[in-house]
């Protein structure tokens, strides 16, 4: 082994811990952005094979009931290779013993053994047959319902009783255990037709379509053409989507997560690049009479550099050797736990080469980078200045911040000497602030981020301000609907609104499906956020609230005409506000009631009822439902659809939940580094002051003493990193919470700072401090009298 190669050992060898610490926060810094890269390769893959896998349709039509015949006459169309009918309907269920419907999505297909697209895999038990159902997958495990469970579904206006008889996987079911769907059962034709009364069983509402070839463009003139060709038949198509074969529904969704990830994992690696830097700094430091030595003898700068930069390398290879293969395993395990809420079971382990390589060269590349200044600083120093210097911080007491420091008389003795010995190494604590202070910056960002969620939902809910929604099977009349809610003692306000969906007119000469809510001209439970423009006002004729997505997708403007088709009936509409609504995928849209009728013809008849209870207590709003279901189901009008605005919170909290706790992660680590960081300081400033200790030790301070003055040093590090996070948070946070709004949700979120956040950092960071200068602190308490004044 060479001299140089002699002395990097030594150095690395001769102070374990230290080295310890570099790589340690240096391997988290590239396993945060391993886990990251890895994780969006991994699911990546898995989700377009699962998704050709599936078979899926390039169009889908969901309309009126149809038969063979029809699916037939499709696959003879121009371009189509082949049309395949499901059942895809809407119904209730529960357990025994309940009293509360649950709602449910039922899937039927006329040959389980011969399907063509999204094909239904049986993974236990049997399929469904006469009397039983199989439940999907995920419906099963959140719901708690394993084969041989009897549920009761609602027959007409009876229950009858039906068994699950096997669990199936349907590939392209929403999720219920974040709040994106129902539970899903599959059934035959003939249990359909046996719910729902039918005579024949050969009945479908949803048709699934495949191409010769695929685009964008031939897909949606396929689509259009199959759409008029189902409406000369008789059937009323009430939405058509069309499916890229190749991009998995929930695959734009996870982009923007893994993007959001990818920045706050780079913040941690460059969080590591700091402790690398402070790292480097101290060695040069503490070897400035080395380096003095060398050049003497005839080191160049050149070879003093490349000693330096190979220690930052082997801590480099040293975090690679940790950080890679526990990135590709968590990865694994993490895209298990996501893929499994869309329906994707991983089977096989991989390992993702591209992340792996992004690994190899931030982990060389960082600590090269990181050491790069304090090493070449160090090695220009001449020789006569290397060695008369005394190290960093021999210079102590002449700044302005060290006599200010000095003049503080009133503080006890070690807690004197703590506050004095902290700021002793100006430089070496700058970048220790830095790295906490930026830990926690990261670590209050993202929980402001949630509680931005959070508030984003509650203003979402107030736009409406209802306590429950409540849609039939039909529109009733006005009055009718109201005489029957306003009944119920608990009941405080009460409006029916309209809800039917409808065709947008694009400028391309397109159509978009899209949602038209009707609003009364009383309304006192909307209340928009307007974009721009102004709200709808009494004596509105044919004004339209447009979503503000939809206005910037396709260029409307305030003050435009608009045609829509609701109901196959066409009609203007004048933009008068563009409203901020992520409902429906941003599609929903508002106009006044008594439009809305006069364009669908059906005056004072409405289709959902919106109520507000004397006692909004998000406890007491599903019992409240539940009453004034029962209630209406009396007078028989048949409640297809309710909800309590304490579901509809649950539920999107739910989604936000898995993104906020995968950025709580990666703060997570990023404090990883930061207290790594401090622990590294604290070590060298042990060593450092090996002499003082000594001396003290000397003269009697106990070990008690010498910990506490350490621990105290440590814990004002971290409070101060504390206070100058604060200020910093608050910018940090906004920015980044409008930089999460705009990716997921394309607006901004309505911004809610985490001041519970700063309080739970601010036990996190003292907590940290105090045990990252612990272990330091006590083997300064192990250094024997002699040992400390002997330093050099």
């Amino acid at each position: 082994m060479g001299v140089t190669w002699s002395k990097v050992w030594r150095d690395l060898w001769g102070n374990k811990l230290r080295t310890l610490l570099v790589v340690l926060a240096t391997t988290v810094g590239v396993f945060a952005l391993g886990l990251v890269f890895g994780l969006s390769d991994v699911m990546r893959a898995q989700m377009t094979e699962s998704h050709r896998a599936s078979v899926s349709p390039h169009l889908e039509f969901y309309t009126s009931w149809f038969d063979q015949d029809i699916v037939d006459a499709i696959r003879h169309e121009p371009g189509v290779v082949d049309a395949e009918g499901e059942i895809r309907t809407g119904f209730r269920w529960k357990f025994e013993g309940e009293t509360e419907w649950h709602d449910g999505t039922l899937i039927a297909r006329a040959d389980y053994q011969a399907q063509h697209m999204y094909p239904v895999e049986l993974l236990e038990g049997d399929w469904p047959a006469e009397r039983t159902l199989a439940v999907e997958r995920m419906s099963s495990t959140y719901y708690d319902l394993p084969i041989g469970t009897p549920v009761l579904v609602e027959v007409g206006k009876r229950e009858r009783q039906l068994s699950v008889a096997g669990v199936v996987r349907h590939p392209y079911t929403p999720p219920p255990q974040i709040g994106l769907g129902n539970a899903t059962f599959c059934a035959t034709p003939e249990m359909v037709a046996w719910m729902y009364g039918y005579d024949g069983v050969d009945i479908f509402d949803t048709l699934n379509v495949r191409l010769a070839s695929f685009s964008q463009e031939a897909a949606e003139e396929a689509g259009e053409r199959i759409k008029d060709r189902l409406q000369r038949a008789g059937l009323e198509v009430g939405y058509w989507d069309v499916v890229d074969p190749e991009v998995h529904w929930a695959q734009e969704m996870m982009d923007a997560v893994f993007l959001i990830l990818g920045v706050l994992g780079g913040l941690s690696l460059g969080l590591s690049g700091f402790l690398v830097i402070n790292v480097m700094n101290a060695i040069v430091v503490q070897q400035v009479w080395q380096i003095g030595v060398m050049k003497v003898i005839g080191a160049t700068v050149r070879r003093v550099v490349r000693i330096y930069l190979a220690t930052a390398a082997i801590y480099g290879l040293l975090s690679l050797i940790l950080a890679v293969p526990a990135g590709v395993v968590v990865a694994h395990v993490v895209a298990i736990w996501l893929l499994d809420m869309f329906n994707i079971i991983v089977r096989d382990f991989r390992v993702m080469p591209g992340a792996v390589a992004i690994q190899v060269a931030m982990g060389l590349a960082v600590p090269l980078l990181a050491a790069l200044v304090p090493v070449i600083g160090g090695a220009r120093t001449t020789a006569h200045k290397a060695i008369s210097s005394h190290g960093m911080g021999g210079g102590f007491g002449r700044g302005w911040l060290d006599r200010l420091l000095g003049r503080i008389r009133s503080l006890p003795r070690p807690m004197a000497l703590s506050l004095r010995n902290t700021f002793r190494r100006k430089a070496r604590v700058v970048l220790t602030l830095l790295t906490l202070t930026l830990g926690g910056v990261m670590f209050i960002m993202v929980l402001s981020v949630g509680a931005s969620f959070t508030n984003t939902l509650d203003v979402l809910l107030d736009d409406f301000g209802f306590d429950a929604l409540v849609v039939f099977d039909r529109a009733y009349h006005v009055a009718r609907l109201t005489e029957v809610a306003e009944s119920m003692p608990d009941v405080k306000r009460t409006e029916v609104w309209d809800r039917p969906d409808g065709q947008l007119a694009l400028p391309n000469g397109e159509e978009l499906e899209v949602g038209i809510w009707g609003v009364p001209s009383d309304s006192e439970m909307f209340d928009p956020r307007i974009a721009s423009g102004r709200n709808l006002l009494p004596g509105d004729g044919h004004a339209i609230l447009l979503n503000s997505k939809i206005a910037a997708d396709e260029g409307f403007q305030v003050g435009d005409e608009i045609e829509l088709t609701i109901g196959g009936r066409e009609s203007t509409w004048t933009v008068v506000g563009l409203i901020r609504n992520i409902n429906n995928d941003f599609r929903d849209n508002f106009v006044p009631f008594d439009a809305l009728a006069q364009a669908t013809g059906n005056a004072n008849h409405g289709a959902l009822m919106m109520v507000t209870f004397d006692d909004p207590d998000f406890g007491t709003q599903d019992e409240l439902v539940a009453d004034l279901r029962d209630t209406y189901a009396a007078r028989r009008m048949e409640v297809v659809y309710d909800q309590s605005a304490s579901e509809v919170r649950e539920q999107n909290l739910s989604t936000f939940d898995v993104i906020t706790q995968l950025m709580l992660a990666m703060a997570i680590l990023a404090a990883v580094v930061g207290s790594a960081g401090l622990m590294s300081t604290m070590s060298i400033n042990v060593v450092e002051r090996a002499r003082e200790i000594g001396m003290m030790r000397a003269i009697g301070a106990t070990s008690l003493a010498i910990v506490a003055i350490f621990v105290v040093e440590g814990v004002l590090i971290g409070a101060l990193s504390w206070l100058l996070a604060v200020p910093l948070s608050y910018p940090g946070a906004r920015l980044f919470s409008d930089m999460v709004g705009a990716t997921l949700m394309e607006l901004p979120l309505d911004f809610s700072y985490s001041t519970a956040g700063l309080v739970i950092w601010l036990v996190i960071v003292v907590v940290l401090s105090a045990l990252a200068s612990l272990w330091p602190a006590l083997r300064a308490t192990r250094v024997s009298v002699q040992e400390s004044l002997a330093y050099e």
